[in-house]
């Protein structure tokens, strides 16, 4: 396994996330965790993009485990505000939360132009099976025999009319995209093994996950306790930091493509050889490869201290 590279300076990451107290996905959490304990990274701000009374509160708690002061914005205005204080350009994370995005797009696209390196979109669907069948993008093979539920024929149909029609203005706005979608991008770990060393902020991670887990198996305590959680952003993470690309590219495959989208943010055009690209289009090449690089680097830089 390839050894973590070195950095001049810690990569500034924006985390958009759409974390609520009732409902929401503790893989942002654990996103969160690895931009705590990672110093590679600067956590320059975090946007609470669902409700940012509820989100606010799991959030604290994270970071009461994790003894660090998380700075929070909770709507466009104080995303604004976190890139015009920003001495330089940062990089986006949006694993939802994508209508504060394009909000921010749209008041000030001179400011996003100048402090946003790029724009990484965690989610949607490449491949719809449909319209689009003789320009897929490569999977890794497994994944539909595995994961058959997230090989659906609708780009967000798990997300609101308004988030729906954002995630289409971002896909498209040319604004240094760089797209890792949900039905290419699968990649999981057991998340026993990787937090087994301990400590507060893993015993805080656990708790949740598998608080989580029992909603999808109610009553069954066992099943629960040992289900895999998924890394959402985390590659992202990883080409934030510009990685060696000769180690990298065993592990992802970057395409330049030109995207189109309706007003439903599902895509209408897909095309992997245009003049006038819009976006990189990012799919693993082997999912449970990556699963093993990220789990590599938390054992080098584990999560409790």
């Amino acid at each position: 396994m390839p050894e973590s590279p070195a950095f001049d300076r810690p990569i500034p990451i924006v985390y958009v996330t759409d974390l609520g107290f009732e409902e929401y996905d503790p893989a942002d959490l654990f996103d969160l965790a690895f931009l705590f304990r990672s110093p590679e990274y600067q956590l320059v701000s975090v946007s609470l993009a669902r409700d940012p009374d509820s989100g606010r509160r799991v959030v604290d708690a994270l970071s009461l485990a994790a003894s660090v002061d998380l700075p929070r914005l909770c709507d466009a205005v104080g995303l604004i505000n976190s890139l015009r204080d920003a001495p330089g350009p940062v990089n986006i994370v949006a694993a939802g939360g994508f209508a504060v995005v394009a909000d921010v797009l749209r008041a000030v696209p001179e400011l996003f132009r100048e402090k946003v390196a790029r724009l990484f979109l965690v989610g949607g669907n490449a491949n719809d099976y449909g319209d689009l069948e003789t320009r897929r993008l490569p999977i890794d093979p497994r994944l539909r025999d595995h994961f058959p539920g997230r090989f659906v024929s609708e780009g967000l149909a798990e997300n609101s009319e308004d988030e729906s029609s954002a995630w289409g203005t971002l896909l498209t706005s040319g604004q240094g995209v760089i797209w890792l979608p949900r039905d290419v991008c699968v990649w999981r770990y057991a998340a026993p093994d990787v937090l087994r060393d301990g400590g507060v902020l893993t015993d805080f991670l656990l708790r949740e996950l598998f608080c989580r887990h029992l909603v999808d198996y109610p009553g069954d305590r066992y099943a629960a306790a040992g289900r895999p959680v998924m890394l959402s952003a985390l590659p992202a993470f990883l080409l934030a930091a510009k990685p060696d690309p000769f180690v990298w590219m065993r592990l992802f495959r970057a395409a330049a493509a030109r995207v189109e989208t309706d007003s439903r943010g599902r895509i209408s055009e897909l095309d992997l050889s245009s003049s006038a690209p819009n976006l990189y289009v990012v799919t693993a090449v082997d999912g449970q490869a990556v699963g093993k690089l990220l789990t590599a680097r938390l054992r080098v830089r584990p999560l409790a201290t």
